[in-house]
């Protein structure tokens, strides 16, 4: 009668977790190798949303903090300023998506400019009305707590009042920016 016995082999786990560990080496060195720093870089969305804002041509930058990083307001992604005094807040708000409504808003005088849809999640066909330029000129010349008149489009309430609140959240921020930068720079 032979004697059954349990053996575990202690090898497989031992060359799994060597290979595991050398991948995740791997993955580490490979994506120090290749990260760019988009810190504060318009992109060409962004860019596109500047030029349906203000025309072609301007120069534009993102506004920094000391220590580098993207100068940021509550509910404000970036600020962005042109060399000739332009200010843009962009924002992604929720309307009946979360987070469905990434936008710039150009801000002058403590009222708005103007507002670019850089990207939108809403239901296609009902919250992407408050794309439609004769929704988004309704917010021109309104200042804050103006927003309430803006009426919402019927059957996109959600990304209407996604737009009154990111509108509400830019002239805040524009509000914040100018005690910050009285000069503007």
């Amino acid at each position: 009668m032979t004697k059954k016995t349990n053996s575990f082999d202690i090898k497989p786990p031992i060359v799994l977790m060597l290979i595991s560990g050398i991948v995740c080496a791997l993955l580490v060195v490979f994506y120090h190798l290749t990260y760019v720093d988009n810190t504060g870089v318009i992109t060409d969305k962004l860019s596109a949303a500047l030029t349906e804002l203000y025309g072609e041509g301007g120069s534009y930058s993102m506004v920094m903090n000391d220590d580098g990083t993207v100068k940021a307001y509550e509910g404000v992604t970036s600020v962005i300023v042109g060399e000739g005094g332009e200010t843009a807040f962009e924002i992604t708000a929720d309307g009946y998506s979360k987070g469905g409504l990434h936008l710039l808003i150009a801000v002058e005088d403590g009222k708005i400019k103007g507002i670019s849809i850089v990207s939108i999640g809403e239901t296609p066909g009902l919250g992407t009305k408050v794309n439609d330029k004769s929704f988004l000129d309704k917010f021109v010349g309104i200042g804050v707590g103006e927003s309430s008149s803006v009426d919402s489009i019927t059957g996109a309430t959600y990304s209407s009042r996604g737009m009154k609140n990111a509108a509400e959240t830019a002239l805040a921020a524009y509000n914040s920016y100018k005690e910050d930068y009285p000069d503007g720079n």
